[in-house]
């Protein structure tokens, strides 16, 4: 492992160093690592429960920033259906794709708890890498029942090396919640997929190296944290906990202009396909359908799952829903929505 570089010397793509050499390394970095990733990464067969996700369990599993001071566990379905969900392809972070920061929320769905990627105002301004795991410790997402178990600081220590590992040093009370073994594994993977976004998003990443994440707590490697679970020497992004369908644009809440509307999202490799709908939202909330249920053409989706559809709307609110749908079921899996406005 090569000597870490201070990330308070990383300002959103440089980095200075006494090496003029690694800074020449750092100059020729790649600018959509994990796009060209999910082109060789391999499936991971999972099965999921996907019925009767009880509103009791919804709420023993997390809602937001106001109950982090309890117990959760993963929720269960007493009679749950299973099938086999298509494996989920990482989702690249493109170099300078926007001027706010990646935070991964989870979401309890039918499905199961996975991660959602929302794009943040930087409120920290200090680096990309710290900011963005602030953000995700300290900010509310933008689309209600999105959450985090991890408990907020401003003690946040983050450095990273010329072979892409990120170490991130946090105190003791950010992982303070009583979780069980799922959802520590998730919270891990939250800071994990937020610290490789930003890297990866401000152009940070040297060469195509996968980037890593290390975890001190108070500077010690391999603490026990949420009261039983062991962190592990360095993490991976790891698939498995990835939202099989995301809507990137519109974003939940958002404001737009309206006219020609881009919808870019990513999706699973579903059997029958990806469908979406659209409707729009009166003044009195009586939703009027525009496209009741369309497929996505197969051929618009990208080898990473990624796709762009266009439209023509006129101001007003909408509702955006995208869905998969499996041979032999007609369950609608990973459903996602989003509302947001044009004016």
């Amino acid at each position: 492992m090569g000597p870490f570089f201070s990330c308070s010397a990383l300002q959103y793509g440089k980095l200075e160093s006494g090496s003029k050499a690694f800074g020449a390394k750092i100059a020729r970095i790649t600018t959509d690592w994990y796009a060209l990733q999910s082109r060789n990464k391999q499936r991971i067969s999972r099965r999921i429960g996907v019925v009767g996700i009880t509103a009791a369990l919804v709420v023993a599993a997390g809602c937001g920033l106001t109950n982090r001071e309890s117990s959760y566990e993963m929720p269960t379905s007493a009679a749950a259906e299973t099938l086999n969900l298509p494996d989920a392809t990482d989702a690249g972070e493109d170099v300078a794709v926007s001027t706010k920061l990646p935070v991964y929320w989870l979401e309890n769905t039918e499905s199961g708890v996975f991660l959602y990627r929302e794009y943040l105002q930087d409120k920290r301004h200090q680096e990309p890498i710290g900011d963005a795991i602030w953000t995700l410790l300290s900010a509310e997402p933008t689309k209600p029942k999105r959450y985090t178990h991890l408990k907020p600081t401003d003690e946040i220590g983050v450095s990273i090396n010329q072979s892409n590992v990120i170490t991130l040093d946090l105190p003791a009370k950010v992982f303070s919640a009583h979780l069980d073994q799922g959802l520590s594994e998730r919270a891990i993977q939250q800071l994990v997929f937020t610290a490789t976004a930003a890297a990866s998003s401000t152009g940070l990443l040297a060469g195509d190296g996968a980037p890593t994440v290390r975890i001190l707590v108070d500077g010690q490697p391999n603490a026990t944290v949420f009261d039983d679970y062991q962190l592990a020497d360095v993490y991976e992004r790891d698939p498995e906990y990835i939202a099989p369908i995301w809507i990137i644009d519109p974003q939940y809440g958002s404001t737009v202009d309206a006219g020609s509307i881009r919808i870019h999202g990513r999706t699973t490799q579903f059997d029958v396909g990806t469908f979406y709908s659209l409707q729009r939202k009166d003044a009195d909330g009586k939703l009027s359908v525009i496209t009741a249920q369309k497929q996505v053409n197969p051929g618009q989706i990208k080898e990473d799952g990624s796709f762009i559809l266009t439209t023509e709307l006129k101001a007003g609110s909408y509702l955006l829903t995208f869905w998969g749908v499996e041979s032999e079921s007609e369950h609608q899996v990973g459903k996602v929505t989003s509302n947001f406005k044009l004016e």
